[in-house]
């Protein structure tokens, strides 16, 4: 009897300490604290994004799954534009006319850091780093890199810095003043999450956006969202409960954001023909640009200037974007008709930053197109 009374002793102190480790209260840490904070700031401004389509890949294939068009650049694994099997994970964007591209190299310590180079006798350059872009070493690994047709914006994901957990998306610019990219700014949620966000990418001509994100996937797979990208940061903040918005936040359902019929299905028709898109080439002879009088332009190998390509390119772009700022003018001002006098005050400040963008980028539009045709000129008077 002594010995079975010893044996439940002993049990019972082996199984006390347990039991009370479970009812005691573990208080946050002040950087457990300090992240919570952040997340709930992040998802008080939840950004409002119209998203059309997602699907679920296998990770390794999942890069057909962006059906970007030809104009804007195209996206590859590195290796297989630089021929390298020993960096099968590191991702390059090269642009619209091939001359410049933007990649990810993987380091011994199977870290990322983003590096460039140019197209120079039909060769790839030496590569260099992007300045700026992780200049106090925020960031413990940078990849998955989109340079929009203006050259200057650069999306990327990023491990580290003030990111919610694994790769974030996030975005920068270029300071041709200072020869470096502005610091980078997470663009927030609903495309941040505590899971892997990356490989951000706007399809200017088809207005289709697209990312990359594990979240509630399985290890193999992850899940491509196509989206209307959005001219100026809307939020959820004056119009839904603190619940609904978290819910936006994490995409649970992307018919929740759909709030426009008409709008929906000009984006979905628009996504299943991008990949039929063909590319504005010597053949097309879709554009008319008129250069004098006697002189009209229809393919783009009418250009004889060598800089003129690149920027008929861009000027189209341009135009894609007015039309795009226009159409939704004309939403705001519409929903303005019917708002309440809190939606008006702050719909009144967005349809005022969009009439500034809009004057601003028709006068780019308006010196762009003098600038091309002015050196067109110059060159075929020059090579007489």
């Amino acid at each position: 009897m002594k010995t079975r009374h010893f044996f439940i002793l002993v049990l019972l102190s082996l199984v006390m300490p347990s039991l009370a480790q479970k009812n005691k209260i573990i208080k946050p840490t002040p950087e457990n604290q300090k992240q919570q904070e952040k997340f709930q700031r992040m998802i008080a401004k939840t950004q409002r994004i119209v998203f059309i389509d997602s699907i679920v890949v296998d990770k390794q294939q999942f890069l057909d799954a962006y059906k970007l068009s030809p104009e804007m650049g195209r996206i590859a694994r590195y290796n297989d534009v630089f021929n390298n099997s020993k960096q099968k994970n590191a991702m390059v964007f090269i642009n619209e006319l091939g001359t410049h591209c933007y990649f990810s190299e993987e380091k011994a310590d199977s870290s990322f850091t983003l590096l460039q180079s140019e197209m120079i006798d039909n060769e790839w350059s030496a590569p260099s780093p992007l300045v700026g872009i992780n200049e106090g070493h925020q960031f413990k690994s940078v990849s998955y890199p989109f340079m929009m047709a203006d050259g200057q914006t650069l999306y990327f994901a990023a491990k580290g810095g003030d990111g919610l957990g694994g790769y974030d998306i996030y975005v920068t610019r270029y300071n041709a003043d200072e020869n470096k990219f502005l610091h980078p700014t997470n663009i927030g949620m609903p495309f941040n999450s505590t899971a892997n966000d990356y490989l951000y990418i706007i399809d200017e001509y088809n207005n289709l956006g697209w990312f990359a994100t594990d979240r509630r996937q399985a290890a193999d797979s992850v899940c491509i969202y196509t989206f209307i990208p959005s001219n100026s940061r809307r939020t959820y903040s004056d119009d839904f409960s603190l619940e609904r918005i978290e819910s936006f936040s994490r995409i649970d359902r992307i018919a929740d954001t759909w709030n426009d019929k008409t709008l929906v299905d000009n984006a979905l028709q628009r996504k299943n023909n991008a990949a039929q898109q063909n590319r504005l080439t010597a053949d097309a002879g879709e554009f008319r640009f008129i250069i004098n009088d006697d002189l009209v332009y229809t393919r783009m190998s009418d250009f004889h200037n060598p800089s003129n390509q690149q920027n008929f390119q861009r000027l189209t772009t341009m135009k894609n974007q007015y039309d795009r700022l226009q159409s939704t003018l004309n939403k705001a001002r519409e929903d303005y008709a019917t708002a309440s006098r809190s939606k008006r005050n702050q719909l009144s400040q967005e349809i005022l930053d969009a009439e500034q963008k809009k004057y601003q980028l028709y006068l780019e539009i308006h010196n762009m197109e003098k600038n091309i045709r002015n050196a067109e000129i110059i060159y075929l008077t020059n090579t007489k």
